[in-house]
């Protein structure tokens, strides 16, 4: 006991030793993917690119779902060919770049061709290879970010890398805003974005070489320690369905969902029946998001004020009053105050999602807990927005009143996200 015990204050030592290094060389890759982000993940941008192409809503349902179907299915690939690895840092690199590349070449198309009869289906393709990249991705990333930082440190330089995330996103919507007043939707226009948001991504990608990882073992009492592959899997699946709080948390994510497919379409509600301009909308829209999620990166992050339940109770509640907002508002200072408070609560989810889920597996490496959490709720995760789309086509006669029945909808899902999260316990972070 006394050895394992010195083993882990070494590994502390040398993960305390890197936390500068570290927390600047994750911050150096999210401020390069948060200015491109906001084009291609819960994106007003998109809504009104696919509007111009003539989509209708279950079209425009179909990109979360389609990024949630990539991310859930091929996140077990992730986690089976890495998690035996004891060095996450190549892995992470190369997963990045290939998510990177489906954007890039989808704005030099657009380039040489312009739009015409095919491009959606060939965005739909970019898009669907771009979600299986997220997929491969998500696993090692977030089991990297929280092995190269102690437990002590990983809030406070998480909350420095989804600021630094969160200030592009910031920037990307004036860069949006610009774009747009001068080129609108046009061909060029949209070549100049995607082609942007590609070399973005390559380039944060190349930022992890900044990184320093220390090596790390199985403990000897975690199960499967000596199986790899499918058996250690196998064991972490029969793990997460005997651990109650692990699936209580996953539930709670209701609430996220509800707002993910509320961002997917609250930019078209804003544009077509609240007289809100297409430059505000793909533009100002992602200023404000994203406003929110660094004042909440610094309170819950930097300064670390409450534990991890309040901080998810706070930024559920919020969601909360979001919805109740859309229902009976409709100004551009409702858009204005929505999309700040969104900010807030996706902001939230992101800081402590992935630390939630090391604490309440209890393992030294998470990495197929953060497959199997997606897995778990796909159905949930890539359904919700696509039955949203398909409401709201088939309700297309009742115009506005259409959006804010599928509002109130996903408000009754926020109610059962509060009530799943108040059973989970955090053990050291117990609500009193």
């Amino acid at each position: 006991m006394v050895p394992r015990r010195n083993k882990l204050k070494q590994k502390e030592s040398r993960l305390d030793r890197y936390f500068i290094r570290n927390t600047i060389g994750i911050s150096s890759v999210e401020i390069l993917w948060g200015l491109g982000l906001p084009v291609v993940v819960e994106s007003a941008f998109l809504q009104l690119f696919l509007r111009k192409l003539g989509a209708e809503s279950l079209l425009i349902g179909l990109i979360p779902t389609l990024l949630y179907v990539g991310s859930s299915v091929f996140s077990i690939f992730s986690g089976f060919l890495t998690a035996h690895l004891k060095k996450k840092r190549p892995a992470v690199i190369v997963l990045h770049i290939f998510a990177s590349l489906p954007m890039l070449l989808f704005g030099i198309v657009i380039r040489f061709t312009g739009f015409g009869t095919a491009t959606l289906r060939l965005f739909f393709s970019a898009y669907a290879i771009f979600s299986i990249g997220v997929g491969l991705i998500l696993p090692t990333w977030q089991n990297y970010l929280v092995k190269i930082f102690t437990e002590k440190s990983v809030i406070s330089a998480h909350s420095f890398m989804w600021i630094f995330q969160s200030l592009g996103k910031f920037l990307s919507g004036f860069i949006i805003i610009r774009i747009i007043l001068k080129y609108s939707f046009s061909s060029e226009g949209v070549s100049i974005v995607f082609s942007l948001v590609g070399i973005l991504f390559i380039a944060g990608s190349l930022m992890f070489f900044i990184t320093r990882e220390v090596d790390t073992d199985r403990e000897p009492d975690e199960p499967g320690e000596a199986a790899s592959g499918l058996g250690l899997l196998i064991g972490d699946l029969r793990a997460a369905f005997h651990n109650r709080d692990f699936l209580f948390f996953l539930a709670s994510d209701l609430e996220q969902f509800a707002i993910i497919s509320i961002l997917s379409f609250y930019a078209n509600y804003a544009t077509e029946y609240c007289g809100v301009k297409p430059y505000l909308a793909a533009g100002l829209f992602v200023v404000l998001n994203y406003s929110g999620s660094i004042v909440i990166n610094i309170l819950f992050g930097w300064i670390d004020i409450l534990n991890l339940k309040y901080k998810y109770l706070v930024a559920k509640v919020l969601s909360l009053f979001t919805v109740v907002l859309l229902y009976y508002s409709h100004d551009l200072w409702t858009f204005i105050t929505v999309s700040f408070l969104m900010g807030i609560s996706r902001g939230t989810r992101s800081l402590i999602y992935a630390p939630s889920v090391k604490k309440l597996t209890g393992r030294e490496d998470s990495t197929n807990f953060f497959a199997i959490a997606m897995i778990l709720v796909m159905p949930i995760g890539a359904g919700l927005p696509l039955l949203s789309g398909a409401f709201l086509d088939r309700f297309a006669n009742l115009g506005g009143e259409s959006y804010r029945l599928m509002f109130l909808s996903m408000g009754i899902l926020v109610v059962l996200g509060i009530f799943f999260l108040l059973k989970v316990r955090f053990r050291n972070h117990e609500m009193p």
